[in-house]
């Protein structure tokens, strides 16, 4: 607070990772060094439950035919990556009753990361067909059939942006097997693929190649679907009727995102959050559950936070129009220095400086888009290097 001061700082904001004991020692430093201070909270915002189906549609459990696919890529962000590998099995009444695998040029060359985790190699590729002839052959595949994969967020991401570039305006009623374990094993703690293989003792072969992983995915979802049918489920429809609950915000990964209180007003909804998220939603961490941020709003403006957050975590790894729905829940948009984010791009997660520049791009233009003020903040936690 003093540096900020000597700087010549008008005020400074304190936010603390999901607590807020440094309000008073705050406060006392604002009045000796005559700066004002903005009181707020680096929070773990989650959603109140995460679906188990996308785009859902009115037919029988019983009557579907069912596309369990999974795809490998380049890397994890649909916007800067591409998928090398496509794989599916159909599954009508029970049995395979038809396969698909495909391999598609990249064209660029694989990093050391991705070799290492899905055994494919540049050579394997250099003859591969390209991505939009894979997409259209795997479109018609699909026909009417619902999608199935795990962790169907990141597998759909990939599939309709490559479905976007190739010209197809479809998009699919799909399950997550992840979210339909959750709720047919309810005291489960892990639901990764590896995980729950073992429970139902499948055979994973080869982990991270697609087409082992869509065998191991569709008998996985024969067993989750038995289990399903047991609770009364019988209709497509009806599965997101069981999302959430009260201990749906346990579901959800946590992101970080900016409070700050405005007015007394704002000042005790923050408390009322941060009691709640102590007392009511602690799960590993503090979680604010998005209803009761909504709820206890007035008072608060929030930011959309730090590389961690929710809005730069979708510029990296989804479409822009995904980026603009989750922008307008915030009131302010935040940009930081390269720096912050520079673990990012030595961790791989960002292929270059290039891509990190124009992640920082689009958010300010995203911001003039939606008439959103977009802040140059600091993510400080330190005043010199040496700390």
């Amino acid at each position: 607070v003093a540096q900020a001061a000597k700087w010549g700082h008008p005020a400074v904001a304190v936010t603390d990772h999901a607590v807020v004991q440094a309000f008073p020692y705050a406060y006392a430093a604002g009045k000796k060094n005559g700066i004002k201070v903005i009181y707020g909270v680096e929070a773990n915002l989650v959603d109140d439950g995460k679906p188990i189906v996308y785009d859902p549609i009115d037919i029988d459990l019983e009557e579907a035919t069912y596309v369990v696919f999974d795809v490998e890529t380049t890397g994890f962000s649909n916007v800067y990556d591409t998928i090398i590998e496509l794989a599916a099995v159909k599954i009508k009444n029970g049995q395979v009753i038809d396969t698909f695998e495909r391999f598609s040029n990249p064209h660029r060359k694989l990093t050391a990361k991705i070799i290492e985790l899905t055994h494919i190699t540049d050579d394997m590729l250099v003859n591969a067909p390209e991505l939009n002839d894979v997409i259209r052959e795997f479109h018609d595949f699909i026909g009417d059939g619902v999608v199935v994969a795990h962790n169907a967020a990141f597998d759909l991401g990939f599939l309709y942006v490559a479905y976007k570039n190739a010209g197809i305006e479809v998009r699919h009623p799909g399950i997550d097997t992840v979210e339909l374990s959750r709720l047919v094993n309810p005291g489960q703690k892990s639901h990764s693929l590896k995980t729950l293989t073992k429970k139902y003792n499948i055979e994973l072969t080869q982990h991270h190649r697609a087409i082992y992983d869509t065998e191991a995915t569709g008998e996985l979802f024969l067993h989750l679907l038995k289990q399903s049918a047991d609770l009364g489920i019988k209709n497509l429809i009806e599965m997101n009727d069981h999302v959430g609950g009260e201990e749906g915000y346990k579901q959800a990964r946590p992101s970080h995102c900016t409070v700050l209180a405005v007015d007394d007003a704002g000042l005790k909804n923050l408390f009322k959050l941060i009691s709640i998220s102590h007392t009511e939603t602690f799960y590993r961490v503090p979680r604010i559950r998005r209803s009761d941020l909504q709820r206890l709003r007035q008072g608060l403006i929030v930011g959309s936070g730090c590389s961690n957050g929710e809005l730069f975590e979708t510029m990296m790894n989804k479409t822009q129009e995904e980026a603009e729905r989750i922008a307008k829940f915030y009131d302010y948009l935040e940009v930081m220095p390269k720096p912050v984010y520079s673990q990012l791009v030595d961790g791989g997660t960002v292929h270059d400086e290039w891509a990190l520049e124009d992640i920082i791009r689009r958010i300010v233009k995203l911001g003039k888009k939606l008439n959103l003020p977009v802040v140059a903040t600091g993510n400080v936690h330190y005043l010199h290097e040496t700390d």
